[in-house]
């Protein structure tokens, strides 16, 4: 630890809407596309992760035209359960089986279900 202020596997934080996280590991949602994917696949491609079907047709109709490969994940909320917490509302990962999908579904806790995305 850096500093007193630092965080440990363990800690629980509070985030700013109010709901708090275990933390237990960080890792990126790129590393865990990568791992879902394969190599030749996902080097140069992005996961996409939305339930909003409209918002997902924009940005393949963008990676069309821009050449860039993007892949439609799915989110599986039965996943949720292994990201359920004894201490806190949740913690930050659910393991490295279906890491990218759990990664999805914690940051979906952050964003109000009313926002409405345009991709353009």
């Amino acid at each position: 630890m850096i500093s007193g202020k630092g965080m440990r596997p363990g800690d629980i934080v509070t985030a700013s809407n109010g709901k708090t996280i275990e933390i237990v590991d960080l890792a990126t949602l790129t590393g865990a596309c990568v791992v879902a994917l394969g190599p030749s696949i996902a080097v140069g491609s992005k996961g996409v992760f939305t339930p909003n079907d409209d918002l997902a047709k924009e940005l393949f109709q963008a990676s069309e035209a821009s050449g860039e490969k993007f892949w439609r994940m799915p989110l599986e909320e039965s996943y949720w359960e292994s990201m359920k917490s004894g201490v806190a509302d949740m913690v930050n990962t659910g393991g490295r089986q279906g890491g990218a999908i759990n990664a999805a579904l914690f940051l979906k806790q952050f964003v109000d279900e009313k926002v409405k995305v345009d991709a353009r």
